[in-house]
C-alpha cells in the first residue's frame, strides 16, 4: 500500500500541474466539472470488477482527477471573490469542507453495510461526489460573472450619466 500511496500522489501532482495549465485556457468551473465527471467514470469499474488489477488501473485515474478538482476549486473561489472578501469565502470554503468531511466516510459505512461488502462503499463517495457536481453546475463560471457584473456596472453609469444629464438640462 505504501507503493499505492507514493504512485497515487505522483499521479495526483501531475494531474494538479496539467490541470493548472488547463484552468488558465479553459476556465476552472469546466476542469471542476471534467475532474469530478472523470471521478465518478473511473470509480464505477471498481463496483463492476473488483479485482486487485481493476483497482490499481482505476485508483491511479482517480487521482489524475483528483488534484485538479481540488487546484480548480481554489482557483474559482479566488477568481469570483470580491476584492477585501477572499478571507471570508476561503473561511468558509475552509469550515464547510471541515463541516461535510464525514459524508463520504458515513455513506461509506452504510453501503458496506447494507450490501454486506467493503467494495460497495466505493459508492457512498460517488454519491458525495455526484452532489456536488450537481451543486456545482448552476453556478455561473468566473468569466460569466465578471461579464455580469461589468453590466450591471455599465448599467448604472449609464443611468448615473442620463441623471446628470437631465439634471444638466435644467439648470
Amino acid at each position: 500500500m505504501i507503493i499505492f500511496g507514493i504512485a497515487g500522489n505522483a499521479v495526483a501532482a501531475i494531474g494538479a500541474i496539467l490541470g493548472g495549465y488547463l484552468d488558465d485556457y479553459l476556465g476552472p468551473k469546466k476542469i471542476i466539472v471534467f475532474s469530478l465527471v472523470g471521478i465518478l467514470l473511473a470509480a464505477t469499474p471498481l463496483l463492476l470488477f473488483p479485482y486487485p488489477g481493476t483497482f490499481w488501473v482505476c485508483a491511479l485515474v482517480l487521482c489524475l482527477f483528483v488534484g485538479p478538482a481540488q487546484s480548480a476549486s481554489r482557483t474559482f473561489l479566488a477568481r469570483i471573490a470580491d476584492p477585501g472578501t477572499e478571507g471570508e469565502l476561503f473561511g468558509l470554503y475552509s469550515t464547510t469542507g471541515r463541516a461535510t468531511s464525514f459524508l463520504a466516510p458515513m455513506l461509506f459505512g452504510v453501503f458496506v453495510v447494507i450490501f454486506n461488502a467493503q467494495v460497495w462503499g466505493i459508492l457512498g463517495i460517488m454519491i458525495v461526489i455526484l452532489a456536488g457536481l450537481l451543486m456545482l453546475l448552476p453556478l455561473e463560471s468566473p468569466e460569466a460573472l465578471r461579464q455580469r457584473k461589468a453590466r450591471r456596472l455599465e448599467k448604472k453609469q449609464v443611468k448615473r450619466e442620463r441623471k446628470e444629464h437631465k439634471a444638466a438640462h435644467r439648470r
